[in-house]
């Protein structure tokens, strides 16, 4: 009876082991794993909206007399690219960080968030006495974000909004891969003439209140390798050219002690 005791407690013990590595296991798959259920958590508004050089902008302007607006909303037209000569729709942010727009001429965004330039035509408008009433929207035309690493499909991601977030960058590439390295993934940002690269735990709620939640346009997403795809890429990659220098080395090694062999005989 006591054997029997003895191998039950034994048997229970290695199964709550299992379980317990199956759990820590799967925590490394899970995405925010360990956010509250049922339970409401603030995100930070912190999405970007600053306009930079190279930035193609949609402004709409609306009021209640659309005769008087009616030049201003040229935006569907084709402009020329000052860098390439294509065409684009919009209107392009030069290296200086001016736009060409209809009437108003020459406009800076050195500085300007998206609402801010919006706030500025406005102003300009009614200085002008162009239109008494203006409402105007300036919204991203051209956001992008690179994917790369062990995603399932790595890609340049072209958004249509202002904003999008890692999940969804993520999403859109089909999935990090099970060997990626959810708990590092790694964003690297550009702003102005600096970069920065911050790290994002996938696996926990942490992320939601990262800067890199929302992503900016020009961001760069890594999705790093496991060790174990790591030791894999050696073997299956390096392993065949550290044999090549290997038997190398040991025919240069026998020519070496058979001349100095012969020359001693």
């Amino acid at each position: 009876m006591k054997k029997r005791k003895t191998i039950s407690t034994i048997v229970t013990a290695v199964t709550l082991a299992i379980l317990v590595a199956s759990c820590a296991h799967t925590q490394k798959y899970a995405y925010v794993s360990d956010a509250p259920r049922n339970e409401e958590m603030a995100i930070a508004n912190n999405y970007p909206t600053t306009i930079f050089p190279g930035d193609q902008l949609y402004i709409y302007v609306y009021s209640q007399n659309q005769t008087a607006v009616k030049p201003f909303n040229e935006e569907t037209r084709d402009i020329v690219s000052k860098s390439d000569n294509k065409p684009i729709k919009g209107y392009f942010v030069d290296d200086d960080g001016y736009i060409e727009y209809p009437i108003l001429g020459a406009i800076s965004t050195k500085g300007l968030t998206l609402d801010g330039l919006a706030r500025e035509i406005e102003a300009r408008m009614v200085e002008g006495r162009y239109v008494k009433d203006p409402m105007v929207t300036v919204s991203l035309m051209n956001f992008r974000v690179t994917v790369i690493g062990e995603i399932k499909q790595p890609q340049l991601l072209h958004g249509s909004g202002n904003r999008m977030t890692i999940f969804e960058a993520i999403a859109q590439c089909g999935d990090v891969t099970m060997d990626g390295i959810r708990t590092n993934v790694k964003v690297i940002r550009t702003n102005g003439n600096t970069q920065t690269i911050d790290s994002v735990d996938l696996t926990s709620k942490t992320v939601l209140d990262s800067p890199c939640y929302y992503l900016h346009s020009g961001d760069i997403v890594y999705i790093e390798p496991t060790p174990r795809k790591k030791r894999i890429a050696w073997r299956d990659e390096d392993w065949p050219r550290y044999l090549q220098i290997g038997t190398q080395a040991v025919r240069l090694a026998y020519v070496t002690v058979r001349y100095y062999y012969i020359m001693n005989r």
